[in-house]
């Protein structure tokens, strides 16, 4: 082939590199997946041993070259585990709105059963008065006051009011059994409490506590809502649902770039550089405080870092590839053509059986495609046998196949672009490697040469 042949090289080096960034990014995403089921209480020690029985078996798949297999899986697996975190993010969230809920309707209902038994004129002792009144009660709690005061109401209203199950319940307190029916009874006497802006707030709340955001500072602001008058409570809602929103998103926001920052710090981790160290650190830092705008600076560093390094540790090894295939192959390869061909952009390496011609060899610097012609060793003015350069350019043709069939022992493989047919073009002229080696090396010698003084 006259023309130059246009290829890419995928080395087992660079696939391996590959592997381990996906790899990497697999643990962070395991890692926040964890933090947020532990932080909301909804994964249990079996599911974490699941997911990492799960993630041991992927990396089997690296240690037996089944490369194509990992990549595959463990893309699945990360999208399945962020798809599961949200899952469980929700729940825990739905779980809050019901027990935020549940709370409302004890209180609505430990407050009618104190306003009845006021009507009534019943004596109420101050102890169950102080539960039933109270600020800062839980659910339990005044589900044990309101049973307590329900024996208390006179024997007709007791009649209209509690069951004789309920009564007995009541009586078996210190047993700490659960009373069905009177969690019936409450319901039905918080019936007013479903009120769609409480449920928006409450519903907001549980989304920010899924979040793992406390969402204390909005406390106030809910107890004077709940306070409202029902009439009134969609008038004043609004500002308190708008802020409540904004941190929602901001959390989701956050959230997002910190899983962002993560999965980077973990790709950089697998890294030896450095500036890779170095930005590590940075993300460290910004993930142990309140993640500014600076967060989105350095996910484009980190990005850019990685893909530079990749890149170079890539071309690195495409060249090494090739050298190492064309050595196998009877060219003679020396030390410091790699560092020649980065810096010329090109390289012309001699057949050691026929030193009149060799191959050049161009490109593999800034992207991955590499091109590669045969070529004639000597002086373009000296005549040439037309027919001998034919014949080289075919078995040059054949070596290639060859050099494919390295790379892919090697665990590479090699994907053509295109190739110019053997004699469309006059074979190009080159000269002398060698020469030219020679001539650099006594240039490097003079300018190192000190300068003798005048005399």
């Amino acid at each position: 082939m006259s023309g130059p042949k246009a290829f890419r090289i995928v080395t087992r080096a660079e696939i391996i590199a590959i592997c381990r960034r996906n790899l990497a990014r697999l643990d962070c995403a395991i890692e926040s997946w964890t933090s947020a089921g532990r932080r909301n209480g909804t994964i249990e020690q079996k599911d974490i041993e699941n997911v990492t029985a799960r993630r041991d078996a992927l990396h089997r798949l690296l240690e037996v070259d089944r490369f194509t297999e990992l990549q595959k899986q463990v893309a699945a697996e990360i999208a399945f585990l962020q798809a599961d975190s949200e899952r469980r993010v929700e729940r825990a969230a739905e779980m809050a709105v019901r027990s935020k809920r549940g709370l409302r309707r004890s209180k609505a209902a430990a407050e009618a059963l104190l306003q009845r038994l006021q009507a009534l004129q019943v004596e109420i002792p101050t102890d169950i008065r102080s539960e039933l009144s109270g600020s800062n009660r839980s659910s339990e709690r005044l589900e044990v006051a309101m049973a307590k005061a329900l024996l208390l109401l006179p024997s007709q209203a007791a009649q209209e009011t509690a069951t004789d199950r309920q009564r007995e319940l009541a009586n078996r307190l210190g047993a700490g059994e659960r009373r069905a029916t009177l969690q019936e009874w409450i319901a039905g006497q918080a019936q007013e409490l479903e009120d769609p802006a409480l449920g928006r707030v409450d519903t907001l709340l549980g989304e920010l506590r899924g979040l793992g955001i406390d969402p204390s500072p909005f406390s106030d602001r809910v107890a004077l809502l709940e306070a409202e008058p029902p009439a009134r409570r969609s008038l004043i809602a609004d500002s308190l649902l708008l802020d409540l929103a904004a941190a929602v998103k901001d959390g989701r926001a956050s959230a997002r770039l910190a899983d962002e920052l993560r999965a980077r710090r973990a790709e950089l981790f697998v890294m030896n550089s450095a500036e890779a160290t170095s930005l590590v650190s940075e993300i460290e830092d910004a993930l142990a405080s309140p993640l500014p705008s600076k967060g989105q600076e350095l996910v484009k560093r980190a990005d850019l870092l990685i893909e530079e390094e990749f890149k170079a540790m890539a071309a690195e090894e495409r060249r090494r590839a090739v050298l190492e295939g064309l050595a196998g192959l009877g060219y003679e390869v020396s030390e410091g053509m790699e560092t020649a061909w980065v810096q010329n952009g090109q390289i012309v390496i001699r057949k050691a059986a026929n030193p009149g011609y060799g191959v050049e060899l161009l490109g593999g610097s800034r992207s991955d495609l590499l091109q590669v012609r045969a070529v004639g060793i000597g002086s373009s003015a000296e005549a040439r046998d037309a027919s001998r350069d034919h014949d080289m350019e075919t078995i040059w043709c054949g070596e290639f196949d060859r050099l494919k069939a390295l790379v892919a022992e090697a665990g590479g493989n090699v994907t053509m672009e295109f190739a110019r047919p053997v004699g469309r073009f006059p074979l190009k002229i080159v000269s002398d490697p060698g020469a030219s080696q020679e001539a650099e090396i006594v240039e490097r010698s003079r300018r190192a040469r000190p300068i003798s003084p005048p005399h």
